[in-house]
């Protein structure tokens, strides 16, 4: 038998064997899991300062009934209701007809006393007249002075000017109506500032020591829609109302363009103000909806991611003491800090150690994928 006849054949099923063998054998493919979105809120420390809300009354910074000092005949109006005024514009006149006549009478009784007593100090010189005489006329001088400034006065009185710059607000009487002394004419505010009157209960008032601390304080009007304006403070009562037992605060504001706020109107002041608290009360350091809140044999707990490499977080379980349930949601005291990113969804499908897809969101809350 020939020999290579046997062994050629023999290598081509061996060859042929091992490549079958080889096509057997299974490749391995790494496939990378899909990862499914969840999320979480990063926690902050609870502001301890309260959030506190009245309604206000609108007045102006400053006001006045300006009335005549002396009675009459209203005789010129020269302005209305609505009216804008400078300090020192004329609103109305009495008749002064009487006035005029007293102011000239006077003057010339000061005019003759003026003149006595010119000739009575040539006379004492000469002791023609006695000192005594020489007083007796000199009185008389003065007196008539100061009947002439009295009568000036009331003739200046029958003018009435406004006080300050402002709007004429209200006008009580008419024109040739009989008006008595210190009997309000008109109404004039200034409403180049606004002033807003809070009344704040006792309640609080007891709690707002001299160090506590007044945060942020703005008003808003229902009528100007999304927009806020801030207030200064001004002035605070330390005298309760005999009625209502509340202390009246004022805030100002600079008017505002375009918008015609006036006394009488209605706003809503918010303010955040840190109450002094007894320092053996405990607060909670942050509240988490009741939802992101688990419970088990071992307690009450959250899940928390933390940062494992660049952009890959791994989930901790993370103890915690609760308190109640209020309208910022739980009341957590103790187990998290500042900063940590809590899931608030998903919690099912996640256990400690699981590592996610960590991507921090601009608005605080964070999108986590899970593994």
């Amino acid at each position: 038998m020939n020999l290579n006849r046997l062994i050629k054949p023999l290598s081509v099923a061996v060859v042929a064997m091992s490549f079958l063998s080889a096509c057997e054998k299974p490749t391995q493919i790494t496939v990378t899991p899909e990862l499914r979105p969840v999320r979480t809120l990063m926690v902050e420390t609870v502001d301890v300062s309260q959030a506190l809300e009245f309604t206000a009354v609108v007045d102006a910074v400053n006001r006045a009934d300006l009335a005549f000092k002396i009675s009459g005949e209203l005789t010129e109006f020269f302005v209305k209701q609505g009216d804008k005024v400078n300090k020192g514009d004329v609103i109305t006149k009495l008749d002064d007809t009487d006035l005029q006549i007293y102011v000239a009478e006077a003057q010339a009784h000061f005019d003759k006393a003026m003149a006595d007593l010119s000739r009575a100090n040539n006379l004492v010189k000469t002791n023609y007249i006695s000192a005594s005489e020489f007083d007796q006329i000199r009185t008389s001088a003065q007196s008539a002075k100061a009947q002439l400034a009295s009568a000036n006065n009331n003739l200046s009185y029958s003018t009435l000017r406004a006080s300050f710059d402002g709007i004429i607000a209200k006008v009580y009487s008419k024109n040739h109506q009989e008006i008595n002394a210190k009997e309000p004419i008109v109404r004039l505010h200034d409403l180049s500032q606004i002033q807003l009157s809070v009344n704040i209960p006792e309640s609080i008032m007891i709690h707002l020591k001299k160090n506590a601390t007044p945060g942020v304080v703005s008003a808003t009007f229902s009528s100007i829609k999304n927009q806020s304006f801030p207030l200064q403070f001004s002035e605070v009562s330390t005298l309760a109302d005999e009625h209502s037992k509340t202390y009246e605060v004022i805030f100002t504001m600079e008017a505002l363009k375009g918008y015609v706020i006036l006394p009488g109107m209605t706003a809503s002041v918010s303010a955040q103000v840190a109450l002094p608290y007894n320092e053996n009360q405990v607060h909670p350091s942050f509240y988490l909806p009741s939802h992101t809140v688990l419970k088990d044999g071992q307690g009450n707990y959250v899940f928390v991611v933390n940062k494992h490499k660049a952009d890959v977080g791994k989930i901790s379980r993370k103890p915690i003491v609760i308190g109640n349930i209020t309208a910022q949601g739980i009341e957590v005291f103790t187990g998290l800090n500042s900063g940590d990113h809590v899931v608030t969804a998903g919690m099912s499908k996640i256990y400690s150690g699981t590592l996610v897809k960590f991507i921090k969101a601009s608005n605080s809350v964070a999108d986590l994928s899970q593994q």
